[in-house]
Protein backbone atom coordinates (compact mmCIF):
# COMPACT_ATOMS: atom_id res chain seq x y z
CA UNK A 1 0.00 0.00 0.00
CA UNK A 2 2.90 2.44 0.02
CA UNK A 3 2.66 5.46 -1.94
CA UNK A 4 4.14 5.08 -5.19
CA UNK A 5 4.08 8.53 -6.30
CA UNK A 6 5.84 11.57 -4.97
CA UNK A 7 4.66 13.77 -2.31
CA UNK A 8 2.28 16.95 -3.04
CA UNK A 9 3.93 20.11 -2.49
CA UNK A 10 3.14 21.83 0.87
CA UNK A 11 1.02 24.58 -1.00
CA UNK A 12 -0.89 21.99 -2.56
CA UNK A 13 -3.17 21.40 0.39
CA UNK A 14 -7.00 20.40 0.47
CA UNK A 15 -9.12 23.13 0.41
CA UNK A 16 -12.60 23.79 1.56
CA UNK A 17 -13.17 24.15 -2.07
CA UNK A 18 -12.74 20.61 -2.49
CA UNK A 19 -15.35 17.86 -1.99
CA UNK A 20 -16.49 15.60 0.85
CA UNK A 21 -17.59 12.77 -0.62
CA UNK A 22 -19.95 10.32 1.59
CA UNK A 23 -20.93 6.94 0.91
CA UNK A 24 -24.60 5.63 1.69
CA UNK A 25 -25.11 9.15 1.81
CA UNK A 26 -28.98 8.86 0.88
CA UNK A 27 -30.71 7.34 4.43
CA UNK A 28 -30.05 7.26 8.39
CA UNK A 29 -26.52 8.75 9.25
CA UNK A 30 -24.87 9.06 5.74
CA UNK A 31 -28.31 11.41 5.54
CA UNK A 32 -28.14 13.66 8.09
CA UNK A 33 -24.54 14.30 7.64
CA UNK A 34 -24.89 15.05 4.32
CA UNK A 35 -27.65 17.33 6.12
CA UNK A 36 -24.80 18.66 8.52
CA UNK A 37 -22.16 19.39 6.08
CA UNK A 38 -24.68 21.28 3.63
CA UNK A 39 -25.58 23.68 5.75
CA UNK A 40 -21.60 24.89 6.49
CA UNK A 41 -21.17 25.16 2.91
CA UNK A 42 -18.94 22.42 2.06
CA UNK A 43 -19.08 21.39 -1.23
CA UNK A 44 -20.43 17.38 -1.20
CA UNK A 45 -20.45 14.38 -3.38
CA UNK A 46 -23.30 11.80 -2.50
CA UNK A 47 -21.75 8.20 -3.91
CA UNK A 48 -25.45 6.23 -3.79
CA UNK A 49 -26.92 3.33 -5.07
CA UNK A 50 -30.32 4.94 -5.50
CA UNK A 51 -29.55 8.07 -8.07
CA UNK A 52 -32.95 9.11 -7.90
CA UNK A 53 -33.24 9.31 -4.22
CA UNK A 54 -29.73 11.11 -4.79
CA UNK A 55 -30.92 13.51 -6.43
CA UNK A 56 -34.13 14.55 -4.93
CA UNK A 57 -31.88 14.95 -1.57
CA UNK A 58 -29.58 17.12 -3.67
CA UNK A 59 -31.60 19.40 -4.43
CA UNK A 60 -33.25 20.15 -0.90
CA UNK A 61 -29.45 20.59 0.13
CA UNK A 62 -28.31 22.80 -2.40
CA UNK A 63 -31.34 25.39 -1.84
CA UNK A 64 -28.62 27.27 0.15
CA UNK A 65 -26.65 27.29 -3.25
CA UNK A 66 -24.09 24.30 -1.98
CA UNK A 67 -22.77 22.50 -4.84
CA UNK A 68 -23.98 18.82 -4.32
CA UNK A 69 -23.47 15.85 -6.72
CA UNK A 70 -24.57 12.40 -7.31
CA UNK A 71 -23.29 9.47 -8.27
CA UNK A 72 -24.13 6.25 -8.28
CA UNK A 73 -21.68 3.78 -6.36
CA UNK A 74 -22.40 -0.18 -5.26
CA UNK A 75 -20.17 -1.08 -2.87
CA UNK A 76 -21.28 -4.37 -3.02
CA UNK A 77 -20.13 -4.29 -7.28
CA UNK A 78 -16.34 -4.13 -7.47
CA UNK A 79 -16.88 -3.04 -11.16
CA UNK A 80 -19.53 -0.42 -9.79
CA UNK A 81 -16.36 0.67 -7.62
CA UNK A 82 -14.25 0.67 -9.88
CA UNK A 83 -16.05 2.82 -12.16
CA UNK A 84 -16.80 5.47 -9.20
CA UNK A 85 -13.23 6.30 -8.54
CA UNK A 86 -11.77 6.21 -12.35
CA UNK A 87 -14.82 8.63 -13.44
CA UNK A 88 -13.70 11.09 -10.25
CA UNK A 89 -10.03 11.40 -11.34
CA UNK A 90 -11.04 11.67 -14.75
CA UNK A 91 -13.00 14.44 -14.17
CA UNK A 92 -9.83 15.91 -12.08
CA UNK A 93 -12.21 15.78 -8.31
CA UNK A 94 -9.94 14.92 -5.95
CA UNK A 95 -11.86 15.12 -2.27
CA UNK A 96 -10.81 16.74 0.80
CA UNK A 97 -12.27 13.89 2.64
CA UNK A 98 -13.57 10.58 2.29
CA UNK A 99 -16.50 9.39 4.86
CA UNK A 100 -16.61 5.36 4.49
CA UNK A 101 -20.47 5.51 6.05
CA UNK A 102 -22.07 3.07 3.71
CA UNK A 103 -22.84 -0.46 5.62
CA UNK A 104 -24.97 -2.98 5.42
CA UNK A 105 -25.85 -5.69 8.16
CA UNK A 106 -27.65 -8.58 7.41
CA UNK A 107 -30.19 -10.81 10.03
CA UNK A 108 -31.49 -13.39 8.55
CA UNK A 109 -28.95 -15.53 6.15
CA UNK A 110 -26.11 -14.98 4.44
CA UNK A 111 -26.16 -13.23 1.48
CA UNK A 112 -22.84 -12.95 -1.32
CA UNK A 113 -22.11 -9.92 -3.16
CA UNK A 114 -22.09 -9.52 -7.22
CA UNK A 115 -18.55 -10.51 -7.02
CA UNK A 116 -19.82 -13.47 -4.67
CA UNK A 117 -17.85 -12.36 -1.78
CA UNK A 118 -19.71 -12.32 1.36
CA UNK A 119 -21.94 -9.63 1.26
CA UNK A 120 -21.08 -7.40 4.83
CA UNK A 121 -17.31 -8.09 4.47
CA UNK A 122 -17.40 -7.01 0.74
CA UNK A 123 -19.59 -4.08 1.63
CA UNK A 124 -18.72 -2.77 4.54
CA UNK A 125 -15.06 -2.84 3.87
CA UNK A 126 -13.67 -4.33 0.51
CA UNK A 127 -15.58 -2.33 -1.50
CA UNK A 128 -14.17 1.02 0.79
CA UNK A 129 -10.88 -0.07 0.37
CA UNK A 130 -11.20 -0.68 -4.11
CA UNK A 131 -12.54 3.00 -3.92
CA UNK A 132 -9.64 4.77 -1.17
CA UNK A 133 -7.06 3.05 -3.11
CA UNK A 134 -6.93 5.20 -5.98
CA UNK A 135 -7.64 8.25 -4.69
CA UNK A 136 -5.62 7.88 -1.73
CA UNK A 137 -2.56 8.55 -4.11
CA UNK A 138 -4.22 12.02 -5.68
CA UNK A 139 -5.59 13.45 -2.30
CA UNK A 140 -3.33 16.79 -0.49
CA UNK A 141 -2.38 17.04 2.45
CA UNK A 142 -4.55 18.00 4.66
CA UNK A 143 -7.10 15.59 3.24
CA UNK A 144 -8.64 12.63 5.49
CA UNK A 145 -10.74 9.76 5.39
CA UNK A 146 -13.27 8.39 8.40
CA UNK A 147 -14.43 4.93 8.76
CA UNK A 148 -17.44 3.83 10.52
CA UNK A 149 -16.24 1.80 13.83
CA UNK A 150 -19.03 0.52 15.97
CA UNK A 151 -18.33 -0.92 19.92
CA UNK A 152 -19.76 -4.27 18.69
CA UNK A 153 -16.19 -5.30 17.74
CA UNK A 154 -15.80 -5.54 21.57
CA UNK A 155 -19.27 -7.53 22.21
CA UNK A 156 -20.46 -7.66 25.73
CA UNK A 157 -22.05 -5.25 27.78
CA UNK A 158 -20.33 -2.16 26.47
CA UNK A 159 -21.81 -3.38 22.39
CA UNK A 160 -25.04 -3.83 23.79
CA UNK A 161 -25.40 -7.60 24.18
CA UNK A 162 -24.06 -7.49 20.75
CA UNK A 163 -21.99 -10.72 19.76
CA UNK A 164 -17.98 -9.31 19.73
CA UNK A 165 -15.96 -9.67 16.08
CA UNK A 166 -14.42 -13.37 15.47
CA UNK A 167 -11.45 -12.88 13.14
CA UNK A 168 -10.22 -15.28 11.01
CA UNK A 169 -8.60 -14.22 7.92
CA UNK A 170 -9.52 -11.42 5.32
CA UNK A 171 -9.48 -14.00 3.17
CA UNK A 172 -12.06 -16.53 4.82
CA UNK A 173 -14.40 -14.12 5.59
CA UNK A 174 -14.67 -12.81 2.12
CA UNK A 175 -15.38 -16.10 1.40
CA UNK A 176 -16.45 -18.30 3.58
CA UNK A 177 -18.32 -21.56 2.78
CA UNK A 178 -21.79 -22.28 2.13
CA UNK A 179 -23.77 -22.01 5.63
CA UNK A 180 -26.21 -25.17 6.17
CA UNK A 181 -29.25 -24.19 5.95
CA UNK A 182 -30.38 -25.55 8.91
CA UNK A 183 -27.79 -23.59 10.59
CA UNK A 184 -28.53 -20.73 13.02
CA UNK A 185 -27.00 -17.65 10.83
CA UNK A 186 -24.02 -15.48 11.94
CA UNK A 187 -25.27 -12.00 10.81
CA UNK A 188 -24.57 -10.16 13.93
CA UNK A 189 -21.28 -11.65 14.13
CA UNK A 190 -19.97 -11.37 10.42
CA UNK A 191 -21.55 -7.08 11.42
CA UNK A 192 -19.44 -7.02 14.07
CA UNK A 193 -16.09 -8.51 12.56
CA UNK A 194 -16.70 -5.72 9.37
CA UNK A 195 -16.59 -2.98 12.18
CA UNK A 196 -13.48 -4.56 13.72
CA UNK A 197 -11.72 -4.61 10.24
CA UNK A 198 -12.97 -0.82 9.13
CA UNK A 199 -11.04 0.44 12.74
CA UNK A 200 -8.00 -1.76 11.63
CA UNK A 201 -8.45 0.08 7.98
CA UNK A 202 -8.12 3.54 9.08
CA UNK A 203 -5.39 2.59 11.05
CA UNK A 204 -3.58 1.09 8.41
CA UNK A 205 -4.54 4.32 6.24
CA UNK A 206 -3.36 6.52 8.35
CA UNK A 207 0.16 4.98 9.35
CA UNK A 208 0.69 4.66 5.44
CA UNK A 209 -0.08 7.85 4.12
CA UNK A 210 0.35 10.41 7.23
CA UNK A 211 4.01 11.21 6.39
CA UNK A 212 1.85 12.71 2.67
CA UNK A 213 -0.29 14.52 5.29
CA UNK A 214 -3.43 12.28 3.98
CA UNK A 215 -5.05 11.10 7.89
CA UNK A 216 -6.95 8.62 8.91
CA UNK A 217 -9.72 7.78 11.55
CA UNK A 218 -12.27 5.32 12.68
CA UNK A 219 -15.67 6.81 13.97
CA UNK A 220 -18.03 5.24 16.16
CA UNK A 221 -21.32 6.72 16.11
CA UNK A 222 -22.85 4.64 19.46
CA UNK A 223 -25.98 2.77 18.88
CA UNK A 224 -28.85 4.94 16.83
CA UNK A 225 -32.29 3.28 16.55
CA UNK A 226 -33.36 5.61 14.65
CA UNK A 227 -31.22 5.19 11.47
CA UNK A 228 -32.05 2.10 9.06
CA UNK A 229 -29.40 -0.42 9.90
CA UNK A 230 -32.54 -2.58 10.77
CA UNK A 231 -34.44 -2.70 7.38
CA UNK A 232 -32.89 -6.13 6.87
CA UNK A 233 -34.31 -7.34 9.91
CA UNK A 234 -37.58 -9.11 10.50
CA UNK A 235 -40.72 -7.51 9.76
CA UNK A 236 -41.59 -7.79 13.58
CA UNK A 237 -37.92 -6.44 14.86
CA UNK A 238 -38.38 -3.46 12.75
CA UNK A 239 -41.44 -2.93 14.55
CA UNK A 240 -40.37 -3.19 17.68
CA UNK A 241 -36.76 -1.36 17.10
CA UNK A 242 -38.28 1.52 15.50
CA UNK A 243 -41.16 1.67 18.45
CA UNK A 244 -38.36 1.55 21.37
CA UNK A 245 -36.21 4.30 19.17
CA UNK A 246 -36.77 6.90 21.10
CA UNK A 247 -36.16 5.05 24.71
CA UNK A 248 -33.03 3.48 23.24
CA UNK A 249 -31.67 6.34 22.22
CA UNK A 250 -31.61 7.75 25.95
CA UNK A 251 -29.07 5.32 27.12
CA UNK A 252 -25.68 5.65 27.81
CA UNK A 253 -23.57 4.93 24.47
CA UNK A 254 -26.84 5.53 22.47
CA UNK A 255 -27.22 8.95 20.54
CA UNK A 256 -29.82 10.32 17.93
CA UNK A 257 -28.50 10.06 14.79
CA UNK A 258 -28.34 13.87 14.38
CA UNK A 259 -25.97 14.03 17.44
CA UNK A 260 -23.68 11.75 15.65
CA UNK A 261 -24.17 12.88 12.49
CA UNK A 262 -22.26 16.42 13.97
CA UNK A 263 -19.62 14.90 15.41
CA UNK A 264 -19.23 12.78 12.25
CA UNK A 265 -18.86 15.94 9.93
CA UNK A 266 -16.61 17.62 12.40
CA UNK A 267 -14.51 14.70 12.86
CA UNK A 268 -14.11 15.02 9.00
CA UNK A 269 -13.55 18.29 8.20
CA UNK A 270 -12.78 20.39 11.27
CA UNK A 271 -9.28 21.73 12.04
CA UNK A 272 -9.66 21.49 15.70
CA UNK A 273 -10.13 17.58 14.87
CA UNK A 274 -6.75 16.83 13.53
CA UNK A 275 -5.55 15.59 17.29
CA UNK A 276 -7.55 12.64 16.81
CA UNK A 277 -6.38 11.32 13.39
CA UNK A 278 -4.90 8.13 13.66
CA UNK A 279 -7.23 7.33 16.41
CA UNK A 280 -11.21 5.83 16.62
CA UNK A 281 -13.50 8.17 18.35
CA UNK A 282 -16.10 8.42 20.17
CA UNK A 283 -18.25 11.36 20.02
CA UNK A 284 -15.25 14.17 20.29
CA UNK A 285 -12.61 12.07 22.02
CA UNK A 286 -10.81 9.10 21.22
CA UNK A 287 -11.43 5.67 22.67
CA UNK A 288 -9.25 2.55 22.89
CA UNK A 289 -10.31 -0.40 20.57
CA UNK A 290 -9.51 -3.44 20.68
CA UNK A 291 -6.41 -4.77 21.19
CA UNK A 292 -6.35 -6.94 17.97
CA UNK A 293 -7.57 -3.70 16.15
CA UNK A 294 -3.68 -2.27 16.49
CA UNK A 295 -1.87 -5.55 15.12
CA UNK A 296 -0.09 -4.37 12.05
CA UNK A 297 -0.37 -8.25 10.71
CA UNK A 298 -4.42 -7.97 11.07
CA UNK A 299 -4.35 -4.35 9.30
CA UNK A 300 -2.71 -5.14 6.43
CA UNK A 301 -4.74 -8.18 5.67
CA UNK A 302 -7.50 -5.99 5.34
CA UNK A 303 -6.08 -4.16 3.11
CA UNK A 304 -4.03 -6.33 1.08
CA UNK A 305 -6.10 -8.74 0.71
CA UNK A 306 -8.69 -7.14 -0.40
CA UNK A 307 -7.17 -5.65 -3.37
CA UNK A 308 -5.10 -9.32 -4.26
CA UNK A 309 -8.98 -10.82 -4.44
CA UNK A 310 -10.72 -8.22 -6.21
CA UNK A 311 -8.28 -8.14 -8.90
CA UNK A 312 -9.74 -11.02 -10.73
CA UNK A 313 -13.20 -10.14 -9.44
CA UNK A 314 -12.73 -7.44 -11.63
CA UNK A 315 -10.90 -8.80 -14.86
CA UNK A 316 -14.29 -10.82 -14.85
CA UNK A 317 -16.14 -7.20 -15.59
CA UNK A 318 -19.66 -6.13 -14.46
CA UNK A 319 -22.53 -8.80 -12.96
CA UNK A 320 -25.47 -9.01 -12.15
CA UNK A 321 -26.07 -8.35 -8.13
CA UNK A 322 -27.68 -11.66 -6.42
CA UNK A 323 -31.26 -11.05 -4.60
Amino acid sequence: MAPDQPPVPADQRATDTAPVVITGATSGLGRETARTLAKQGFPLILAVRDVAGGREQADALSANGTSVDVRHLDLADLSSVKSFSKDLLADDIIPQAIICNAGVQTFDRMRRSADRFELTMATNVMGHVILLEPLLKRMAPGSRVITLGSQTHRGGLRAFGFPGARWSSMDELLSPPDPDPNARDNGLVRYSTSKLACIAMAYEIDQTWRNRGVRAASFDPGLMPDTGLARNYPRIVQKIYSTLAPLIARIPGANLVKTSAENLAWLATSPDAELLMGHYVAGRKPRASSPLSYTPDLRQDVWQTSLERAGPALKNGPKERPD
